[in-house]
C-alpha cells in the first residue's frame, strides 16, 4: 500500500509544493507550502480515523490532502484540476493502484466545488484539513499596514482545531482570535462561505457542524 509517509519524502512532490508557494511569496499571498500540506493531511486522517474509516482510506485522505494544492505550482486558475491531473501522473509513477489513484483524483479535483456536495468521503475530509488551516503562520507581509482583510483576519487567528465527535456526529471546528485585531464579524465576512463549506463536508458523514470562537458556539 501506497502510504502518505512515501508521498510525503518524494523529492517530486516537494519541487510541487515549494513552487506553489514560490509563486504565492512572491505575490505577498499566505501560505501554501509544506506545512499547509501537512496541517489538512494530519487532519484529513485523524477526522477519518475518528469516525471508524479503514487504515487505507486514512492514508488515501492525507495523501489527497498533502496533494490538493500541488496545482498551484502551475497558476492559481483552476489549481484543484491542475493538482488532480499532476497527482495522477506522480501516483501512476509510483504504482498506486488505478482505483486509488481516482479516488484521490476526484477528492483533489473536487475540493474547490463549495456548491456542491462531496463526492466521497476522502474528498469531504480534505474541505475540512484544508478549509480548517487559518493560522497567523500563513500569513507572509511582515508590515501591517500593508495587510488586506484577509491578511488581518488570519494573523488574528493564534490557534485553530478540529475536534471529531464521533458518539453523537458532531464535527467541530475550535478558533482563538485576538479580538484587539480583528472582530468575530470581519472573521465571518471572510470565511462564512469556507464554513458552510466545512458544513457541507460534515453532513457527508452524518455529522452536524459547529464552530467555537473563543470558546463561544457561533455555528
Amino acid at each position: 500500500m501506497i502510504t502518505f509517509e512515501d508521498v510525503k519524502e518524494n523529492e517530486e512532490v516537494k519541487t510541487y509544493l515549494q513552487t506553489a508557494d514560490d509563486n504565492f511569496i512572491a505575490v505577498g499571498y499566505k501560505e501554501h507550502g509544506s506545512r499547509h500540506a501537512i496541517t489538512s493531511a494530519v487532519v484529513s486522517g485523524y477526522i477519518l480515523n475518528s469516525l471508524g474509516y479503514p487504515e487505507k482510506d486514512v492514508e488515501l485522505a492525507k495523501i489527497a490532502a498533502y496533494l490538493h494544492d500541488i496545482g498551484n505550482a502551475l497558476g492559481q486558475t483552476d489549481h484543484n484540476l491542475t493538482a488532480s491531473i499532476l497527482a495522477m501522473k506522480f501516483l501512476r509513477k509510483i504504482d498506486m493502484p488505478p482505483k486509488d489513484i481516482f479516488r484521490v483524483m476526484v477528492a483533489i479535483g473536487s475540493h474547490e466545488d463549495r456548491n456542491e456536495d462531496p463526492p466521497n468521503e476522502i474528498c469531504a475530509a480534505v474541505i475540512l484539513g484544508d478549509k480548517s488551516d487559518v493560522h497567523r503562520m500563513r500569513v507572509r507581509k511582515t508590515d501591517k499596514k500593508w495587510f488586506d482583510l484577509h491578511d488581518t483576519v488570519n494573523y488574528a487567528v493564534s490557534e485553530t482545531g478540529i475536534k471529531v465527535d464521533a458518539k453523537n456526529k458532531i464535527i467541530a471546528i475550535h478558533v482563538n482570535i485576538d479580538v484587539k485585531l480583528c472582530s468575530v464579524m470581519e472573521y465571518f465576512e471572510i470565511f462564512i462561505s469556507r464554513m458552510q463549506f466545512c458544513r457541507r463536508a460534515s453532513a457527508y458523514f452524518g455529522c452536524e457542524f459547529e464552530l467555537y470562537i473563543n470558546g463561544d458556539k457561533m455555528l
